[in-house]
Order: C-alpha cells, then structure tokens, then sequence
C-alpha cells in the first residue's frame, strides 16, 4: 500500500511566511494605489468639494445615530 506523504512542518511555515510576505506586499501596492487617487482627488477642486459635502453629511446621519 503507497503512503501519503504529508508536508513537513518546515514547508508549512514557508508557504506561511511566502503568502504573509505575498500579501503584505499586495497591501503595499494598494496603499500606493490609494494615496495616489487621494492626490488626484486633492487636485481636483471639483471632486474634493462634492467629497467633502458627503463626508459632512454622513457625519450629520451619524450624529444623528450617536443622539439616539
């Protein structure tokens, strides 16, 4: 009868420490992404108003929740 061989604890941990660093890195390129878009949006008169009038609208519906 053939045996199952099973991963050593040794591969686990690498393929454990290769997908967090995988994943830190995707992170990474996302936050780069994301600070990116903030600059346009800074840039751009137009969209930072209409931003800044949601923002203070959902600020009012939560004060709103707050108050209850």
């Amino acid at each position: 009868m053939a045996t199952r061989k099973t991963p050593s604890l040794m591969k686990l941990a690498n393929a454990e420490v290769k997908e967090t660093a995988e994943h830190m890195r995707w992170q990474a390129e996302d936050d780069l992404r994301t600070l990116q878009r903030a600059k346009e949006i800074e840039a751009n008169r137009t969209r930072l108003a209409a931003a800044k009038k949601i923002a203070v609208s959902q600020i009012k519906q939560l004060e709103k929740i707050k108050g209850k």
